[in-house]
């Protein structure tokens, strides 16, 4: 795998010291195409994260050539794929066994992030597999929680807490789609019979 940006520019620090312009040009084009690479590489994360039924032709393409180019990315994304799958799984013993299995792998892998969130997992390997008995997640309490932080910024701060928790509690309301009445409606006017009153309906 490419080396990362903060190796280029520790070779590009330690180049420093010589008095060598050539070694100096040299390090400075290194540092150069290595930042290159990198940044070309992390505009392309949304790539590795979206299914694969979400890709379009190009982005199925460069998601190949990255792959081939890199090996430590396409262990990875193998890894996804298949955690994709097991959450998938509506039998418990199935998905333990899976996940015991995808859990040796990534032990094995050799790759540090891998490896530390491999032995995370391990932990957790029975809440994991217990998914396929109660699929639920805690989408909703982190949405709720992201409201709160976000009516908290947007207040600029709040007289006291009483005040803040109403208006958490007023977004907690549930919505009401039904379209409110319109109380500026032209009245309906027609005419009686045997006159030219009007009257209001």
């Amino acid at each position: 795998m490419n080396k990362s940006a903060p190796e280029a520019e520790a070779l590009k620090e330690y180049t420093k010291e010589t008095n060598n312009p050539e070694l100096q040009k040299m390090a400075r084009e290194k540092s150069h195409e290595e930042r290159k690479l990198y940044t070309e590489l992390k505009k392309s994360r949304w790539i590795l994260l979206k299914k694969d039924d979400h890709l379009n032709e190009r982005q199925k393409t460069h998601l190949l050539d990255i792959l081939s180019e890199h090996r430590d990315l396409a262990i990875c994304y193998a890894m996804k794929q298949e955690m994709t799958r097991l959450f998938t799984l509506t039998d418990y013993e199935e998905a333990l066994a899976g996940w015991t299995k995808w859990i040796q792998a990534g032990l094995e892998s050799g790759i540090p992030a891998l490896v530390k969130f491999a032995r995370q997992k391990q932990k957790r390997i029975k809440g994991l597999a217990a998914h396929a008995l109660y699929p639920i997640n805690t989408g909703k309490l982190e949405g709720f929680n992201n409201k709160i932080k976000v009516l908290k910024r947007i207040g600029y701060g709040y007289r006291n807490m009483d005040y803040f928790f109403t208006l958490i509690r007023f977004h907690s309301l549930p919505k009401n789609y039904s379209s409110p009445p319109n109380f500026r409606e032209e009245p309906n006017l027609t005419l009686l019979d045997g006159n030219e009153s009007l009257r209001t309906v």
